[in-house]
């Protein structure tokens, strides 16, 4: 397994993380199209709690986007992991990092938005909620209680 440190986002680093989520986006291909001729639609949300998986030196390996509200339910907004770091932990990591934070919060679930990575968001304790859509088609919302 890959080490993993957990921390913020620096400041400076938007850039950074915005095309690392990129490159794990356009691993799916029915998002491969859409995203190469709307790059734009790939941008960190104000406001958000960004916290990044870290290898060996600090370089990013993925990241979570996790959207506090005021209620208790907090949203997941992305999970994101380097495709050649892909299956080896770094996504699980977000999570139960994610799942503290909302609970730190006050939260009792956590809900995101899935598309292809449906399976991999049941494996970690999501269920189906209900159908959705989103600017590059049709996805699901999954919840889990914390």
């Amino acid at each position: 397994m890959t080490e993993i440190a957990l921390r913020d986002m620096h400041p400076d680093e938007g850039p950074v993380l915005e095309a690392l989520q990129l490159r794990a986006s356009l691993v799916w291909e029915q998002y491969r199209a859409d995203l190469e001729a709307h790059p734009e639609a790939v941008a960190l949300p104000a406001g958000a709690i960004v916290r990044v998986a870290a290898g060996a030196g600090g370089a990013p390996l993925g990241f979570s986007v996790l959207l506090a509200a005021s209620g208790q339910t907090w949203e997941l907004d992305g999970l994101f992991v380097e495709p050649a770091q892909q299956h080896r932990g770094v996504g699980r990591r977000l999570i139960a990092d994610a799942v503290a934070r909302a609970r730190g919060g006050g939260a009792s679930c956590l809900e995101v938005v899935a598309g292809p990575a449906t399976a991999f968001y049941e494996r970690v304790g999501f269920v189906f909620v209900g159908e959705t859509e989103t600017q590059f088609g049709p996805a699901v919302t999954l919840r889990r209680a914390l």
